[in-house]
C-alpha cells in the first residue's frame, strides 16, 4: 500500500513539473532596446518602457500568450535573436537580416534625421552626401542599406555607441561631424536644451519600419500572423493610437 502511495505521490510530483515547464516554455521572450527612448527603454527599474513594450504588452495581452520582455543593449538583442534564444521588438529590415529573420507587419515608421552642428551645416539630400564624414550611430543598428553599404566601404567614418546622448554629446563637443538617429528621438534632445550647437538637417535621410522579428529556426510565423492580427485589433479600437500618443508625449 505503501508503496503504490509513493509511486502516485511521484507521478503527481512528475506531472507538476512537466506542468510547470511547459508553461515557461510557453513563454515569449522577446528583447527591446534599452536606450531607445521613447520608443523603447530600461525605467528606473530597468524594465521595459516606451512605445514598442507598450504595443507589445497590449498585443500578447490580446493574443493571451505570456510575454517576457527585457530591456538590454542592442548588440545583446541582436546577438539573442541570431541565436535564437529570444525575439527583438523595433528591428528594421535589411537585406542580410530578411535571410534569417522572420517579421510582424510593421509596427511604426520611423524617419531617420541627420544632426550636425550649427557652424557644420552641409547640403544634404541623402546618404552619398555623408561621404568622408565622421558619423556618430549606435552600436549595432542598421541605416538603411545604402549608409550600411557606404560603411562597410569605408566611404564613411561611422563611431559606434550604446546611446544617442552619448553621440549627441560628442556632436556638441565638435568630435563628430554629424549623428543620425529617429527624428523623435533627437528632436527630444534638443528640447532638453543641453545641445545648443546641433540642428537637425531638414531632409530625411530614409524612413524605416520597425517590426517584431523571430530567428527563422523558431518557426514563429503562425505566432507573428497571430500578432499581426492583434495590433490590427488596436488599431481599429483606438488603442494604437492611444498608446502612441502617451508614449511620445512622455518627458
Amino acid at each position: 500500500m505503501r508503496k503504490s502511495w509513493f509511486a502516485a505521490w511521484a507521478l503527481a510530483i512528475g506531472l507538476a513539473s512537466l506542468s510547470v515547464g511547459m508553461a515557461v516554455r510557453a513563454q515569449e521572450r522577446v528583447d527591446v532596446d534599452a536606450m531607445d527612448a521613447p520608443f523603447m527603454y530600461a525605467d528606473a527599474n530597468g524594465a521595459p518602457a516606451g512605445l514598442y513594450p507598450d504595443l507589445l504588452r497590449a498585443a500578447f495581452g490580446l493574443m493571451k500568450v505570456p510575454l517576457q520582455m527585457e530591456a538590454v543593449r542592442w548588440s545583446r538583442a541582436l546577438a539573442e535573436i541570431d541565436a535564437g534564444s529570444a525575439g527583438v521588438a523595433g528591428i528594421y529590415k535589411t537585406r542580410e537580416r530578411l535571410l534569417k529573420y522572420d517579421y510582424s507587419e510593421a509596427l511604426l515608421a520611423e524617419r531617420l534625421l541627420v544632426f550636425t552642428r550649427h557652424d557644420h551645416v552641409f547640403r544634404f539630400a541623402g546618404p552619398a552626401d555623408l561621404a568622408g564624414l565622421r558619423i556618430g550611430v549606435i552600436r549595432g543598428w542598421s541605416y538603411g542599406d545604402e549608409f550600411d553599404a557606404m560603411r562597410a566601404a569605408g566611404r564613411l567614418q561611422a563611431e559606434d555607441v550604446v546611446s544617442d546622448v552619448q553621440n549627441f554629446s560628442k556632436l556638441e563637443a565638435g568630435r563628430l561631424d554629424a549623428v543620425v538617429t529617429i527624428e523623435q528621438s533627437g528632436r527630444k534632445l534638443l528640447a532638453s536644451g543641453s545641445y545648443p550647437s546641433v540642428q537637425a538637417l531638414p531632409v530625411p535621410m530614409t524612413t524605416k519600419t520597425a517590426h517584431l522579428a523571430f530567428n527563422r529556426t523558431l518557426n514563429k510565423g503562425p505566432l507573428l500572423i497571430r500578432f499581426d492580427a492583434a495590433m490590427e485589433a488596436l488599431r481599429r479600437s483606438g488603442e494604437f493610437d492611444r498608446i502612441v500618443e502617451h508614449a511620445l508625449a512622455q518627458p
